[in-house]
């Protein structure tokens, strides 16, 4: 009786399969780190935002607004009153008034409105609040259905 002969692969034979996927998943790995690192690490797009009030009783008792650099608070403040300043993408915008009468605010990012309110009252709040994530342009008033049929 003859003994088959049986080839076993050779070492190098053996981890050539699980070696090359191993090899392509780690070189997807690192890609992926690398795009998302990239993304992480890249600089915020600028974005030009304006904040307004306006109101019926000629001043805003008080006035709160968040900026690039942190909170502001103003008080006795003539209206109407604006400021601008260069914001970024993702960054929360925020911006609340208190008056006698009628008072509103808007907020625009580069020069589209994204937000508006207004209140009446004595005092009236009003507050606009928005994340300018990619926002170009958002409708501040609501969608109408859809037409059905």
């Amino acid at each position: 009786m003859t003994n088959p002969v049986t080839t076993e692969p050779t070492p190098i034979n053996r981890l050539r399969g699980p070696s090359v996927l191993a090899a392509i998943g780690l070189g997807f790995v690192a890609s992926c780190g690398l795009v998302v690192g990239g993304l992480a690490h890249a600089a915020p797009a600028p974005t030009q935002v304006r904040y307004e009030v306006t109101g019926s009783g000629g001043t805003a008792d008080y006035l709160s607004y968040q900026t690039r650099s942190g909170q502001r608070r103003e008080a006795n403040v003539p209206l109407p009153w604006s400021t601008e300043f260069d914001g970024y993408l993702g960054q929360v915008l925020v911006l609340s008034a208190q008056g006698p009468g009628t008072i509103a605010c808007r907020i625009l990012v580069n020069g589209d409105e994204v937000k508006s309110a207004s209140a009446a009252g004595q005092p009236a709040r009003t507050v606009c609040s928005v994340t300018a994530a990619g926002i170009t342009k958002t409708p501040t008033t609501t969608p109408e259905a859809p037409p059905t049929g």
